[in-house]
């Protein structure tokens, strides 16, 4: 996933060829939103209910809690679209993901399922990562930069 600045973002919404995953960052939240509600646009509106699924990842802050969420994700981002060509799954507050609060054995494997699913994306579903900041250093962030 290159980096790409919401105009290029957008044009790639209207050409509607758009990548498996995007990491929408920064601390513009009315900016980020809207951008989000653009993917949600790639599904027609009768079939929003099936093909576009919001989870909120800010209470994933417990490993137990963590591993939970990864696994709803996984399991969204795995379901095939319903009568349409495209999924998109748009994770809020993606940030307490990427960056775990406290290092443990569960936080590790969420970690692990996270990055298969990213590593093998299906391009019939697109996984939109909403977050604020995110450490560039951080295991995440290097991963889906590349």
């Amino acid at each position: 996933m290159p980096l790409a600045t919401p105009a290029a973002v957008r044009q790639q919404l209207k050409s509607g060829r758009v990548d498996p995953i995007y990491l929408l960052q920064g601390e513009d939240d009315v900016e980020k939103s809207a951008l989000a509600g653009e993917f949600a646009a790639l599904v027609d509106e009768g079939l929003r209910a099936f093909n576009v699924e919001r989870i909120h990842a800010g209470d994933l802050t417990t490993a137990d809690k963590l591993a939970d969420g990864v696994a709803s994700i996984v399991g969204a981002v795995r379901t095939l679209p319903m009568m349409s060509p495209q999924r998109v799954v748009i994770v809020l507050q993606a940030d307490t993901l990427l960056v775990p609060k406290r290092e443990s054995e569960a936080a590790t494997r969420a970690l692990d399922q996270l990055e298969t699913i990213i590593n093998q994306a299906d391009p019939r579903t697109t996984l939109v990562l909403v977050a604020g900041s995110v450490d560039k250093r951080s295991r995440m962030y290097k991963l889906l930069v590349k």
